[in-house]
């Protein structure tokens, strides 16, 4: 190899390697400025509502009216339980229930008609306390008069005949007033045990109508059902779940280091970089903090009151509102792992 060749060939190789250093330098310069004007971390990931759908009752499933991964509309019926049984639980409530007001009249009616006899039998009073005065007064008259000898005795014993009748029909009104309200109050005195009956029978009917409502299972929001699980003819029980109902609304937690956290203010705009999808950069902002560390939340606290403390760095969940249009949102998926950059605020 000639020494022409030789020395382009060192010049070439002395250009590539100033250039990679350079370009080294510049990698370095580049990561030390981004990372100093800006806070980053993996510990991310998208979050979607989760909700558990359960059976409220014990019985047989019907039908089942979703497919996996369908898209549903707040109640939209998802299952319908067998409902011959509660429905004879209805009808048999619903059925009670009028006895129970059939009753409740029936005693209102019975006060109303012995209110009206006490009365009829008070209005009679004052016309035989009349009789029976005009009687006494006659009485007396012809005891005078017998006295006297101007009146004989079968006049007498008839004026004192008439006296002890109108005295005897007195006190039978009298009596018969007094069995009136005694009556009266007794058919009074049933009305609250029936109206209160009649209320357990209301709350059985609703309790029943409830129960009857529970045999059609519908979506609580708008939102996507997971994996289906139940089949038609399956027995489910009470507090079993049986479908998953993922949310449309969708956000991203960020678990940022808590020396991270004096940079981040609610508002602050941050970008996303999805591992599902490399070319894609997602926006958000900052909608809150955490008033907590995660491992205050977790389920066995850390206590370094025991002695063997091991200081760790912890983590403060951040909430990022994701602020694209929903068609591109529909690409993510909850439980997807996110890179979250946030640029230093002035």
């Amino acid at each position: 190899m000639s020494k022409k060749v030789k020395g382009y060939f060192h010049n070439l190789v002395t250009v590539a390697a100033s250039l990679l250093v350079v370009a080294a330098l510049l990698v370095v310069a580049w990561f030390f400025v981004f990372h100093e004007s800006h806070e980053e971390t993996n510990d991310a990931q998208v979050e979607q509502y989760v909700t558990p759908v359960m059976a409220r009752i014990t019985g047989y499933v019907q039908e089942v009216r979703y497919e996996e991964n369908q898209f549903v509309r707040k109640g939209d019926t998802l299952i319908v339980i067998d409902r011959r049984e509660y429905g004879a639980y209805h009808d048999q409530a619903l059925a009670d229930e009028f006895t129970a007001q059939n009753t409740v009249g029936s005693t209102k009616n019975a006060a109303v008609t012995t209110e009206s006899m006490k009365e009829v039998e008070e209005a009679k009073l004052p016309g035989a306390k009349a009789d029976l005065l005009k009687a006494r007064l006659e009485f007396e008259r012809y005891s005078a008069l017998y006295k006297e000898e101007a009146a004989t005795l079968q006049q007498l014993e008839r004026v004192k005949a008439d006296y002890d009748e109108a005295k005897s029909h007195y006190d039978e009104l009298k009596k018969a007033v007094q069995s009136a309200k005694l009556a009266e109050k007794e058919a009074y005195s049933k009305l609250p045990v029936m109206q209160a009956q009649l209320q357990a029978r209301k709350a059985a009917t609703e309790k029943s109508s409830l129960f009857l409502s529970y045999t059609v299972i519908t979506a609580p929001y708008d939102g996507y059902v997971g994996k289906r699980v139940i089949q038609p003819g399956q027995m489910v029980k009470e507090g079993q779940t049986l479908v998953s109902v993922v949310s449309k609304e969708k956000w991203v937690i960020a678990n940022f280091k808590e020396t991270q956290i004096e940079y981040l203010k609610v508002g602050q705009e941050v970008e996303l970089d999805v591992d599902a999808f490399h070319d894609k950069v997602f926006k958000g902002v900052i909608q809150s903090l955490s008033p907590a560390s995660g491992a205050r939340f977790s389920l066995l606290p850390p206590d370094n009151a025991t002695g063997n403390f091991v200081k760790i760095e912890q983590r403060i969940p951040v909430k990022i509102k994701l602020v694209d249009s929903e068609n591109e949102l529909s690409l993510l998926r909850a439980g997807m792992s996110v890179m979250v950059t946030a640029e230093h605020q002035n």
